[in-house]
């Protein structure tokens, strides 16, 4: 788990080079680079920050080589399964001089070439040198899970872990994209695309790979990147009995939760009191890694809220034996935290759990005795339709698949489980099966005219409304993108790796493949999880309809105790060109004094501000 820096430009990076220097909490443990001259007189920079996971000595150091200095790697995340694919190496007469899966992962490189991306279960982004050929190859896995973004112009290509590492070179512009930004500031939304917040820096896309050939490719010339894995279809559906649904879904988690605890150093967990989180702690339990060592979790609690979970997380330890640690979040917390999150974003973020999940891990990194690998249970809901949308998600999978009768059955116990104003209902439903009908038109605290320069809205992406882990037609990414980038986000910040067993590809495969009434039926949803953890989770938690996400009590603390906070920053916030002032603050004054809900566009204001002015952004 690491920070990586790729850069060809006429500049020989140094080792303490700024876009390498400013992701330190990436990579605390170690740091190296290596420049390579090209053909064309540019340099080649391979960059790397270091934190130190697996095989903890200096052997892990990166940039890596093999091949007698042909082959060159910078990696940041981690293959799970490297000890089985060192062992099939090594069958092959392959030698290693350490025991990091980064030399795994460049000796399958040097084997298999661009097929070695197939045997890999993990988390990851590189780039692999090759001075034979001239060649730098790209990846990123299927999911996502480890960033990388990228930004390509005549006067240099660079690939960073975090967009921060790209502002501190010298082509690379501070400068918003006034259509993502448009999109933030309406809907909170700007993942669906390879475009960033920052004007001219984009999302290398997960599943995608690239290979350059650095004797004939320029900085500025067009990028092939390919997609070198794709989630299953619709069509692709399982034949499998409930029953057999389960056994299958245990044995591939299980598998997932004892890969992920393979490490060098200390292994703890989030626990929230949810099926999810809960079910990953029951699981380890049972393994004999911890048989004569207790289990370490960590919870965010609140007094005094409905949103407190203690009663769950007691049960879960009460049943396990767990080491619990509890983290109590303040409202001066939030305000102290709340612009060290947005810088280590790199994006203004969306209002709600974001700083209260920065915060515990700030209290993991400060505890004694602490956990350097976390494992969160982020993932389950999207491919087991958990709550909220994803329940919709499932309802719309069986419109598509059941009979008239069968769906109405399903249709009329949804309503009777999660009632809803009929309008509300109907409404929603008819957005799940036609979103190209929904008509979004700019928020009335929005001046956007200032935002775009034909004055005309951008589009939304007919998919925005479909919640569910995969567009069924177009095989799409669309919900856990910035779920995932806050994770790694939050954790790195403070220099622990977070690792998310629910999003074991072998796993996430077999569930997007269930049938819809194996994931939720009679509006109970995770049947299949419940069905087969049964063994490792207390009954409290087990049979729990009611949980709603890893939650903040924000929206009272803005009413309340950080009003004067909220007041002040959103004031400021309104003179920005594309806020209409008056709406904004006669809204946020309805909220405090009325009672009325609370817009997020508020809150997005109010993070777009603090966000340019971070980071200077023009």
């Amino acid at each position: 788990m690491c920070g990586i820096l790729v850069n060809i430009s006429k500049e020989k990076l140094p080792p303490d080079h700024p876009a390498l220097e400013v992701v330190k909490h990436r990579g605390p443990d170690d740091y190296g680079m290596e420049s390579f001259e090209l053909p064309d007189g540019r340099y080649l920079s391979l960059g790397h920050r270091r934190l130190s996971i697996i095989d903890l000595s200096s052997k892990g150091h990166q940039p890596m080589s093999r091949a007698n200095g042909a082959l060159w790697i910078v990696f940041n995340g981690e293959v799970y399964n490297y000890l089985e694919i060192r062992r099939e190496l090594e069958k092959e007469g392959m030698m290693f001089a350490s025991g990091t899966d980064t030399e795994v992962v460049l000796a399958a490189y040097e084997k298999w070439g661009e097929k070695c991306l197939e045997k890999f279960n993990g988390m990851f982004a590189f780039a692999i040198f090759d001075k034979r050929s001239m060649s730098l190859f790209v990846a990123r896995d299927r999911f996502g899970i480890k960033p990388t973004y990228y930004c390509n112009s005549s006067k240099g290509f660079a690939l960073v872990s975090e967009i921060k590492q790209a502002a501190e070179l010298a082509y690379s512009p501070k400068q918003a994209d006034s259509e993502q930004l448009y999109y933030y500031l309406n809907f909170g939304d700007f993942t669906f695309s390879n475009r960033t917040m920052w004007k001219d820096v984009f999302e290398f896309e997960c599943g995608r790979k690239l290979t350059l050939d650095l004797r004939t490719w320029r900085p500025g010339n067009p990028l092939d990147i390919t997609q070198w894995y794709s989630l299953p279809s619709s069509a692709d559906t399982l034949d499998i009995s409930f029953d057999e649904a389960g056994r299958e879904f245990r044995k591939l988690l299980d598998s997932a939760v004892e890969l992920r605890l393979r490490a060098d150093v200390n292994v703890g967990f989030l626990l929230s009191g949810g099926l999810d989180s809960s079910t990953l702690v029951g699981i380890a339990h049972k393994n004999p890694r911890y048989q004569n060592n207790k289990l370490r979790t960590y919870s965010s609690c609140y007094d005094n809220s409905p949103i407190d979970e203690r009663e769950y997380i007691k049960a879960v330890i009460d049943f396990t034996g767990a080491d619990s640690r509890l983290h109590f979040p303040s409202p001066a917390d939030f305000e102290r935290a709340v612009d060290k999150v947005i810088w280590h974003s790199d994006l203004p973020i969306k209002m709600g759990s974001i700083v209260p999940h920065w915060l515990i891990y700030q209290y993991i990194k400060n505890e004694r005795d602490n956990r350097k690998v976390i494992l969160e249970g982020q993932g389950a809901d999207e491919i087991l339709c958990g709550y909220g949308d994803f329940r919709w998600s499932a309802l719309n999978e069986k419109a598509k698949l059941a009979s008239a009768g069968r769906f109405l059955l399903d249709l009329i116990s949804f309503y009777k489980r999660y009632p809803q104003h009929p309008k509300y209902f109907v409404r929603k439903f008819i957005r799940m099966r036609h979103p190209g009908l929904v008509n979004y038109p700019p928020n009335p605290a929005l001046d956007t005219k200032n935002l775009l320069q034909d004055n005309t809205p951008p589009p939304i992406p007919i998919w925005r409304e479909a919640p569910t882990v995969m567009d069924l037609h177009k095989n799409r990414m669309i919900i856990l993108r910035y779920i995932l980038h806050n994770v790694d986000r939050n954790s790195m910040a403070h220099s622990r790796e977070t690792r998310v067993p629910f999003l074991d590809h072998n796993l996430v495969e077999f569930c997007l493949k269930l049938p819809p009434e194996h994931k939720m039926k009679g509006g109970v949803s995770k049947r299949v999880l419940r069905n087969s953890t049964s063994d490792v989770l207390p009954e409290k938690v087990k049979n729990r309809v009611d949980k709603q996400g890893y939650s903040s009590p924000l929206t009272e603390w803005a009413r309340n105790e950080l009003v004067e906070f909220f007041r002040s920053t959103l004031e400021k916030a309104a003179e920005r060109p594309f806020v209409n002032k008056k709406h904004a603050i006669d809204t946020f004054d309805k909220f405090v004094s009325k009672g009325h809900y609370f817009d997020p566009v508020l809150w997005r204001i109010i993070a777009v501000d603090h966000w340019m002015d971070l980071f200077g952004i023009n």
